[in-house]
Order: C-alpha cells, then sequence, then structure tokens
C-alpha cells in the first residue's frame, strides 16, 4: 500500500514568507501559517475564527506555546500584548469548521503532552498542562487521526515539534582474544 501524501500549499499574499495555508489532500485538517508582522492580514481569513490547536513559535529561540481556541483571531489578541517572544503561528483547523472545544482541548493535550517527549522546543511558556477531555470513543479515534495530521503538516512546514529525533544506533562491537 502507498503511504505517500499530497500536501497542497497556498501562498495566500503569493509570498513565500507570508501566510501559507496548507492540508493534505482528503484530510481535514488544515494549518494556516501567519507570520506575527502579517496579523493584520489574516484577521481577513474565516476559517481563524474557529475552534482551532495553534502554536506560537520562535525560530531564533527555540520556544513555543501551544494553545487551544474557540476563535484564534479573538485570541490572538491577548497574546500580542502579553507574549512577546514569538515570530510565527500555525493555526489548525478543519476544513470543515466541525472541530468543537472538547476537540481542541484535547488535541492540545495531545500536542502539549507529545512536545515535552520530544523536547524539541522550549515549552516553557505552556504553565498550564490540560488533562484530556472525555470524549466518546469514536471521537477520540477521530481527534488522534486528526493529530496525526497535525504532526505531518507541522513537519512539512519545517516545525517538527512533535517529531522524535531519530538517533543512529551504533553498535559497539568488541573482538574477545582467547587462549
Amino acid at each position: 500500500m502507498n503511504k505517500g501524501k499530497t500536501i497542497t500549499t497556498y501562498l495566500v499574499d503569493g509570498n513565500p514568507n507570508g501566510i501559507r495555508a496548507c492540508f493534505i489532500s482528503n484530510k481535514i485538517c488544515k494549518a494556516v501559517v501567519v507570520p506575527r508582522a502579517k496579523l493584520i492580514d489574516a484577521k481577513k481569513r474565516a476559517e481563524l475564527s474557529q475552534p482551532a490547536l495553534y502554536i506560537l513559535l520562535s525560530y531564533s529561540q527555540d520556544k513555543i506555546y501551544i494553545g487551544e481556541t474557540e476563535d484564534f483571531l479573538s485570541r490572538i489578541k491577548h497574546h500580542e500584548t502579553h507574549k512577546s517572544f514569538w515570530e510565527e503561528a500555525i493555526i489548525f483547523v478543519s476544513k470543515d469548521n466541525d472541530l468543537t472545544k472538547s476537540d481542541v482541548k484535547y488535541l492540545e493535550h495531545l500536542a502539549i503532552e507529545q512536545a515535552q517527549l520530544t523536547a524539541r522546543y522550549s515549552i516553557e511558556e505552556n504553565k498550564v498542562y490540560p488533562k484530556p477531555t472525555n470524549l466518546p470513543e469514536h471521537q477520540l479515534a477521530c481527534m488522534e487521526e486528526f493529530f496525526e495530521d497535525i504532526c505531518i503538516l507541522s513537519s512539512f512546514i519545517g516545525v517538527p515539534v512533535f517529531e522524535k529525533v531519530k538517533r543512529q544506533n551504533r553498535e559497539l562491537c568488541f573482538i574477545v582474544t582467547g587462549k
């Protein structure tokens, strides 16, 4: 079975360093990348007013903040004034606008847990570590699949926050000589 994936990237303003929207074909997860300098332009994007998981990141400090919200555009107003470290935001939404507050709270739990395990970025900005929400079994399965897509899109964007560092396995060989 082919495990290949097609990821579509749309350069909103035609600039690869501007706002970008990315999604995996045949999936509902969509990532919107917004440089801090482009927040005014991002306010025109309707999809950013729906429930979302988001990451605020600083490339220069290898630092992130992971959060969830029912409306990113409203939430980011607080972060503009209270979190100065970040340079870019990655917002994960459903192309179908069908995520709930409980869904994104569960995604936040998964994301923070995975970011702690991989330890690729400092998450010291996160002061609260949420517990998993109580979702029905079928919704848990959907959110875990959605999170897998978040992991793929994050790495594709160049922010492998959820990707484990692969270490080379070096085997030591000892030659035992005997009489």
